[in-house]
């Protein structure tokens, strides 16, 4: 049974929506956001040394959903049964990012620690910035997956229907099959 599933990808691929959906399939397992671990409040970043001992910790329990970035696949990869990668196309991930700050405008996602009030600034400049970084995001991903070992199951989901048979398997508790890497 899957019971340590890491869902990544590049900022507005989805992750915390493909994550939150597969929480409620499978109660089972926690439910962690690495925002939630990196943030304080005010979008001001935690010490990467706390971070790391927090992310630690998590990886370590029997069971977890963990969604986040690339940032945080070498310390977690190593315990993950699943990866989830969500890579969908450049004009899918901009259209994401352009409209999330109006969902939230002045108030907490739910993925993020209290305190983080998504405003149009600072999320547009973010969004430049994640979508400018879309090759080197989408590179260190891909390496770091080619290194696992053939016993972790990987999903590349670019589109609906990949996601949804990551979704149909992981949901199942008996995921069978891989999605290859493919550059």
């Amino acid at each position: 049974m899957v019971a340590r599933v890491i869902v990544t990808g590049a900022n507005g691929s989805g992750k915390s929506y493909f994550a939150n959906c597969l929480a409620q399939a499978r109660p089972d397992l926690p439910l962690q956001s690495f925002d939630a671990i990196k943030l304080t409040q005010n979008w001001q970043q935690r010490e990467r040394r706390d971070v790391d001992m927090q992310l630690q910790s998590v990886v370590t329990e029997h069971v977890w959903i963990l969604e986040g970035g690339p940032s945080l696949l070498p310390i977690a990869l190593p315990h993950a049964q699943a990866v989830v990668w969500l890579d969908p196309p450049f004009a899918t991930r901009a259209w994401r990012l352009a409209k999330r700050p109006w969902a939230h405008l002045g108030q907490t996602r739910p993925e993020l620690p209290q305190g983080n009030p998504d405003r149009l600034g600072l999320q547009y400049r973010f969004a430049y910035h994640s979508l400018r970084k879309e090759h080197r995001f989408r590179a260190d991903i891909h390496r770091l997956l080619s290194e696992l070992n053939s016993q972790q199951l990987i999903y590349r989901c670019r589109n609906r229907a990949d996601c949804k048979q990551a979704y149909s398997e992981l949901a199942q508790r008996q995921a069978r099959g891989t999605v290859i890497i493919t550059p």
